[in-house]
């Protein structure tokens, strides 16, 4: 009994990580390439990351630790770019190494989202939680 209200309290936080998931998946989608819009957003990205990780550690042995690792790694390199861009914005706003990163940033976090949206969905997908773990095939 314990086992099924685990399984029914985790599937309930898969299910509402994922519809924050889609709604920050189109406010990114429907970003331009602007520095101001990339730091609020990667700010909301980065807040989603938190919750997205207390979830998925309730049910973290369907995720291959290398997919873990990669979205921890993924994480901190945004939030080191988001410093980075908030830093060069504030200090050289014209630089063209504004725009660069702004555009990259923003690439780099629809890639990040679209795949969490995959994992999220496959995890709330999965009832029995018997041995069908997320891999690093699903990282594409």
């Amino acid at each position: 009994m314990l086992r099924i209200m685990q399984s029914s309290s985790a599937q309930s936080t898969l299910a509402a990580l994922l519809a924050e998931q889609r709604a920050l998946e189109e406010r990114i989608h429907g970003l331009e390439a602007r520095p101001e819009d990339a730091l609020v957003v990667g700010e909301a990205l980065l807040a989603f990351a938190a919750r997205e990780e207390s979830a998925f550690s309730a049910v973290a042995r369907l995720l291959d630790p290398a997919v873990q690792r990669d979205l921890a790694g993924e994480h901190e390199q945004i939030a080191e770019d988001l410093q980075l861009l908030e830093w060069l914005w504030r200090t050289t706003p014209d630089s063209p190494d504004v725009t660069v990163l702004t555009t990259s940033l923003l690439r780099r976090m629809r890639q990040h989202v679209d795949r969490d949206g995959r994992l999220l969905a496959r995890a709330a997908g999965l009832g029995g939680y018997g041995d069908n773990g997320l891999t690093t095939e699903d990282r594409r």
